[in-house]
């Protein structure tokens, strides 16, 4: 007989893929939305809750809605149709959607965020680079390259629509990256004398302290350093799913990028 799979058979297994205790003080993981028993038939992964994942969640009938994002990061007050997020948020729970979200826990594992993009980049030996409370890796390149280069094969691996660089005059060899958001870690890429530095959202004197410090810097987008996890966890899960005979589907997202090159 086939198990009535739940949110609550979900959860588990999804912490154990990332352990809630991995993510980082000021994060919120875990079950955003939603009723523990609910039976789950379908399951939509995505980076973020937006009208577009939520109106594909919708459309499909998923009953669970996994994010990589925190579908609340912030204390909501109250629940009302007043900001974008308290809408979408509305609206799963009128169509009975659950919402999961596994953000720095998902960063920081094993075969996450950042182990997924050190694959995809084409690094070897990627490990965990010390003090950054494992949100962040460091390899090396095959051969060595010049920067326009690397950058060219990251925009055609990540499939960005533009990538930006910070040129200190160094072949590409000894690559650091943090998926998303990784700029506090700069410093700690610069004491590995790392040659080169992947991640997102670099601010300009951020930008100066890498190039001038003597590190290359690229900045391949938010979005597109960690959309590659997002099949990586629906391969992963779905063996989960027929060891344990769950009769669960899975579908991944399609997200439009939301900052565009012109």
């Amino acid at each position: 007989m086939t198990k009535t799979v739940t949110v609550n058979d979900i959860v588990l297994l999804l912490q154990e893929v990332a352990p809630p205790q991995l993510a980082e003080e000021w994060d919120n993981v875990g079950l955003m939305l939603g009723r523990g028993n609910k039976p789950v038939h379908k399951i939509l992964l995505a980076l973020d809750m937006t009208a577009e994942t939520v109106a594909q969640a919708i459309d499909c009938k998923a009953d669970l809605l996994v994010t990589h994002h925190p579908a609340i990061f912030k204390r909501l007050p109250s629940l009302t149709d007043g900001s974008w997020q308290q809408e979408l948020l509305l609206q799963l729970a009128e169509h009975g959607i659950a919402v999961y979200s596994a953000h720095t826990n998902l960063d920081a594992v094993a075969g996450g965020v950042n182990d997924c993009l050190a694959r995809h980049l084409g690094l070897e030996d990627a490990d965990v680079l010390d003090n950054t409370q494992g949100l962040v890796r460091i390899g090396r390149l095959p051969k060595p390259c010049s920067l326009n280069d690397f950058a060219e094969h990251v925009k055609k691996v990540l499939h960005a629509d533009y990538v930006v660089i910070g040129d200190a005059k160094r072949m590409v060899h000894k690559v650091a990256l943090c998926g998303g958001a990784g700029s506090d870690f700069i410093d700690a890429a610069l004491a590995n004398n790392v040659d080169t530095f992947v991640t997102g959202d670099v601010k300009y004197h951020e930008a100066q302290r890498a190039v001038f410090s003597g590190m290359n810097l690229l900045d391949a987008g938010h979005q597109c350093t960690e959309w590659p996890v997002l099949d990586d966890l629906a391969d992963r899960l779905s063996l989960r799913f027929t060891d344990k005979n769950w009769n669960v589907i899975l579908k991944v997202a399609k997200e439009t990028l939301l900052l565009k090159h012109l």
